[in-house]
C-alpha cells in the first residue's frame, strides 16, 4: 500500500519514496512529507524489512 504526502502515517517505521527509494523514519500520527528529492509524483511505502511478519 502506498500513501500520499500530507496523509497520516498509519504505523511507525521506515518508509521509502516509491520513485527514488529515499528512506525516511516516520512515526504513527505524523503526516507524510513531500520527498526531499522533489520527486513530485512520489508516494510513500513501508520498507519491506520493516513490515511485520505474518
Amino acid at each position: 500500500m502506498t500513501y500520499k504526502p500530507g496523509s497520516q502515517v498509519p504505523e511507525s517505521g521506515i518508509y521509502w519514496c516509491t520513485v527514488c527509494k529515499l528512506p525516511a523514519r516516520l512515526d504513527e500520527g505524523q503526516m507524510f512529507p513531500e520527498c526531499e528529492n522533489m520527486c513530485g509524483r512520489g508516494r510513500w511505502e513501508l520498507a519491506p524489512e520493516d513490515k511485520p511478519e505474518s
